[in-house]
């Protein structure tokens, strides 16, 4: 009898050990498909961040490129924001880079996308470029004058 009731709780521990192994397998993988989701999702936010400004790429009026800084004015100054996904606004085209620390913050105060916006008139058109970091977010905004004269 006292045979059986050893028999018994280690049957009990056995089973107890293969429950907890269980579960731990049931968190671990868990925990790894949310960090792949997490993945997936950073890629959606890199978009949703990119969407406002890529609207602008392309030929646009003085006044869509007005808009344009304006917006990229109002990225730079968020409370909250990060100096390292701050946009840069330059004169001429657009260059892939790290963001403002790689290219100086030239043209991300708003003093100096100030100044360029004040150099654009609204009956001309303009070619906006983009450039992009090794992540694929926007960190410079590039606005040229497409016929001669005086602009952006």
């Amino acid at each position: 009898m006292e045979n059986a009731s050893k028999a018994l709780i280690i049957a009990g521990a056995i089973l107890l050990s293969i429950a907890i192994i269980g579960v731990g397998m049931f968190v671990y993988n868990s925990v790894s498909q949310t960090i792949t989701d997490a993945a997936d999702m950073s890629q959606d936010e890199i978009n949703t961040y990119n969407q406002t400004f890529a609207n602008y790429a392309g030929t646009k009026n003085g006044s869509q490129v007005k808009q344009l800084c304006d917006q990229i004015r109002t990225h730079n100054n968020g409370s909250q924001q990060d100096p390292s996904l701050q946009i840069v606004l330059v004169e001429g085209t657009a260059t892939d880079g790290e963001g403002p620390s790689a290219i100086g913050a030239a043209g991300t105060t708003t003093a100096e996308i100030n100044a360029i916006r004040n150099k654009i008139l609204s009956g001309r058109q303009y070619t906006v470029t983009l450039g992009y970091d090794s992540v694929g977010r926007i960190t410079q905004v590039g606005v040229q004058l497409n016929s001669a004269g005086a602009g952006a």
